[in-house]
């Protein structure tokens, strides 16, 4: 696993003179939305920011690739929703092709807003009935030249949790995009469901499922399955670390990753 080691070592610098910090005043500890592919329903508290980001390295087939930032700041409005921000990563693609040139260059990133459909205390909900939160996103086509779609893709994403225990949950997502491929565009579907466990007060794992009716054009389904840890250095860090494959040719086809996320 090729993680670039300055990557993890500068987590570890950033989160050594943090780890005593409360920066936000709330009680309750930090829940991220990373490092699962999975959207949860909760929202951030009224006039709090947020922000998470990370590093991936992933391999299919010949190719391989890294991307660095995967930056979401979000930022709790009111009670009922809040205001999300993602900047596109700084990607280092190497098409495994003999002769073609490695591509580099920043994502198109993203704005989007989280809205509150239900109830989050669990006591004011009808039994089986879980959180649920309708995501609205686009992407903005401003990235660099050989990774930008040139389009505006709007999604649509509907988020659900359900909280069995203390120490185990679930959350799931249906989802849908009006995704470009070249100068084609097309109806994107995907769904996701993502098993949570508390191991201790400070660590926590996952195990998930998600998948894509197609990625392009004219693409077939794609399925994959990742899991990680997350663990709460303070009520407001958090670091994670994920490991995923893909269920589908070409082979070898799997990514790992690491990140951090913060609350003010």
């Amino acid at each position: 696993m090729k993680i670039r080691p300055f990557v993890a070592v500068g987590l570890l610098v950033f989160a050594a003179p943090l780890s005593a910090q409360n920066f936000s005043g709330l009680p309750e500890p930090i829940s991220p939305d990373r490092p699962d592919f999975t959207e949860g329903a909760g929202l951030m508290a009224p006039g709090h920011l947020q922000i998470e980001g990370g590093y991936t390295y992933a391999r299919t087939g010949s190719a391989k690739g890294s991307a660095l930032g995967e930056l979401l700041v979000r930022y709790g409005v009111d009670d009922r929703w809040e205001a999300r921000f993602g900047l596109g990563s700084y990607d280092w693609i190497d098409t495994g092709v003999p002769g073609e040139k490695r591509i580099s260059g920043y994502e198109d990133p993203f704005l989007e807003v989280k809205i509150r459909l239900n109830e989050a205390d669990s006591n004011l909900r009808a039994p089986s009935v879980p959180a649920m939160a309708l995501l609205l996103q686009t992407t903005i086509p401003v990235g660099s030249r050989d990774l930008t779609s040139d389009e505006w893709q709007p999604a649509a994403i509907l988020a659900a949790d359900w909280d069995f225990t203390d120490r185990f949950s679930l959350g799931g997502n249906v989802g849908v995009a009006y995704a470009a491929d070249g100068d084609e565009r097309f109806d994107q579907l995907f769904l996701s469901l993502s098993a949570a466990f508390s191991i201790n007060d400070r660590l926590s794992a996952f195990l998930e499922g998600y998948g894509f009716n197609k990625e392009s054009v004219d693409g077939s389904s794609t399925q994959y399955v990742d899991t990680g840890l997350s663990w709460l250095v303070s009520n407001d860090l958090a670091l994670d670390v994920r490991v995923g494959a893909g269920l589908d040719d070409p082979h070898p086809n799997w990514y790992a990753g690491l990140g951090a996320s913060i609350r003010f």
